[in-house]
């Protein structure tokens, strides 16, 4: 049953153990130390959830059929708002100048790798036997901050980046292989696993999934770092198959455990792997005493399998590539499916060997994705609301309060690095309810007067002079309304609220 809580009890923090979210394993890294974590974390904080709702989404019919989009600002804006986390009015006008087929190439392009938050993040983990208990919950303390830290360099990404889709993809990723820090303890592991969502994010997604199935944070999430011959744990075959790549009614109870005994042998210490990458096998006596060398019966084919052989029967499916590219539509376009353009869509990844830029070329610069249908018609998530915000008002990298944001986000429901559960964050209209709606607002009437929701007030305050003399005639009433409508509205605002708004002035 979803959670149910009193505005008052999350934002004191006031919750019941039995109903604080908590992903800690009773054994990783060891079982004393995992333990002592879930004490450690009885008084902190805990993430707040939206439950899901009990709705029947309602599909939309594209209009028309254009044989050429109508490039303006108005679709440029459609554009920047559905792959930044929000656009800046300079880039509407400037995009909007632009081509379609110039813009669209300039937010696939191709990102340098950012620095990392420290050099903890190639720290190799400590040898936990030889620690006193005082020692590891020093450590603890120094791994939560680390996560934090984690989590707030991440923020900033997506309220400073370029014009590109790249962070929009992580967190796209990052939704698709939700794995949650509390889950993987190593904050080393989970920057790795950013890192590779990252790098990947526009690239070939046989290799995406390559990285990610063998990176220590997934082989400690889904549990592949302790299933072996003698005893195969199936919950990484299961969600490899329901979540990651083929989508449920499409494989059965024994490609499960068959796949499972093909993902044995497989060892992290939280940082490092038995796994070469280069070779596509595992290696070292860990992985010859404990992988299942036996044949295997999967999908329909007999063989000797490793992970890397199911990897690549499960990629031989034509329903992977309408899975993943379902997924794809459901973040960028709609929550319900054109079956007829995500067919298209399917096509070209397969196409292309599961080069996932391809596909995103083909949504932006189709006619399908700016139909006027599909203008407004989705529901941000939290952390387009927040991180848009700070890069719409053009904050600077030092000024963004990243704990702060970290604050809102345990009431807004989207923590990066801390999803739900496997299955990613609901999304959708679970991201409103009476908790995170008024959230939202207060979040962003404060962003006029720079007053924190938490008490004081932050290291800076919001120019609106500057971000009005961004806009094309700050002296005229009536285009500065208009221009902020265009900013901040993905629809033309009605001739009331114009007036509206003219009138505050």
């Amino acid at each position: 049953m979803a959670e149910t809580i009193t505005r008052r009890d999350l934002l004191t923090n006031r919750r019941k153990k039995a109903d604080r979210p908590s992903h800690i394993k009773k054994d990783w890294p060891t079982p004393r130390v995992a333990k002592l974590y879930r004490k450690f974390l009885d008084d902190k904080p805990a993430p707040y959830y939206p439950p899901l709702k009990d709705y029947t989404p309602v599909p939309i019919t594209p209009s028309r059929r254009h044989t050429t989009v109508d490039w303006n600002d108005d679709a440029a804006a459609h554009l920047l708002r559905r792959t930044l986390f929000a656009p800046t009015f300079s880039e509407i006008t400037t995009t909007g100048a632009d081509t379609m087929a110039n813009t669209v190439d300039t937010i696939l392009a191709d990102q340098d790798q950012p620095e990392p938050p420290g050099d903890w993040v190639t720290e190799p983990p400590p040898q936990f036997d030889s620690l006193t208990q005082e020692e590891i919950m020093e450590l603890l303390q120094t791994y939560y901050q680390r996560q934090f830290e984690l989590i707030g360099w991440w923020m900033k990404r997506m309220a400073t980046q370029p014009l590109s889709i790249v962070e929009n993809m992580t967190l796209f990723w990052h939704n698709h292989f939700a794995t949650s820090l509390q889950g993987v303890f190593f904050p080393q592991a989970m920057y790795e696993q950013n890192a590779v969502l990252r790098e990947h994010s526009l690239g070939n997604f046989r290799e995406l999934l390559r990285r990610v199935t063998f990176g220590p944070a997934m082989m400690i999430w889904l549990d592949t770092n302790s299933s072996t011959v003698y005893h195969p744990n199936e919950n990484f075959a299961r969600e490899l198959l329901e979540l990651f790549t083929i989508g449920v009614d499409n494989y059965t109870q024994t490609d499960v455990e068959e796949a499972a005994r093909a993902f044995t042998g497989y060892r992290t210490n939280g940082v490092n792997t038995n796994y070469s990458y280069n070779q596509a096998t595992g290696f070292g006596n860990y992985w010859q005493q404990r992988h299942d060398f036996g044949p295997k019966t999967f999908l329909g084919q007999t063989g000797n399998f490793d992970g890397d052989d199911i990897i690549d029967i499960i990629l031989q499916q034509d329903q992977t590539a309408n899975f993943i590219c379902e997924k794809i539509y459901k973040w960028f376009v709609y929550e319900v499916p054109d079956d007829a353009f995500v067919d298209e869509m399917a096509t070209i990844f397969r196409n292309n060997n599961y080069e996932i830029l391809p596909v995103m070329d083909h949504v932006f610069t189709s006619d399908h994705f700016y139909d006027e249908n599909f203008r407004g018609c989705l529901i941000r998530n939290p952390l387009t609301v927040t991180q848009g915000i700070f890069r719409q008002f053009d904050i600077a990298d030092e000024d963004i309060p990243f704990r702060y944001l970290i604050d809102l986000q345990h009431f807004m429901g989207m923590i990066p690095n801390m999803p739900p559960n496997v299955n990613g964050w609901a999304g959708y209209r679970s991201w409103l309810n009476s908790i995170t709606l008024p959230m939202r607002k207060l979040f962003t009437a404060t962003m006029t007067n720079g007053t924190n929701l938490f008490g004081g007030e932050f290291d800076f305050e919001p120019d609106v002079v500057a971000l009005a003399q961004t806009l094309s005639d700050p002296n005229d009433a009536e285009a500065l309304v208009n221009d902020l409508a265009k900013l901040f509205f993905p629809l033309p605002i009605s001739d009331d609220l114009e007036e509206q708004l003219l009138y505050a002035l």
